[in-house]
């Protein structure tokens, strides 16, 4: 069974925040996120918008799409 676009992102978001060394409340604080929230989109429990996608990945230093395959 192939993973949904959200865990996906789950996946993808939670390794490259922990590659670059930062905690989930860091990188909250950093994009202007809570810690919690943060928490729920590495765990795909939440569908989040376009320009949160946006900002999670310019917090990552990556492109929006990058998060997604």
């Amino acid at each position: 069974m192939e993973m949904l676009l959200r865990e996906k992102l789950a996946y993808n978001m939670r390794v490259a925040r922990e590659r670059s060394g930062i905690s989930q409340r860091r990188f909250g604080m950093m994009v202007g996120l809570s810690r919690s929230h943060v928490m729920d989109i590495e765990s795909a429990r939440v569908n989040i918008t376009l320009d949160t996608l946006e900002r999670v990945a310019h917090g990552l230093g990556v492109e929006p799409w990058e998060l997604l395959i």
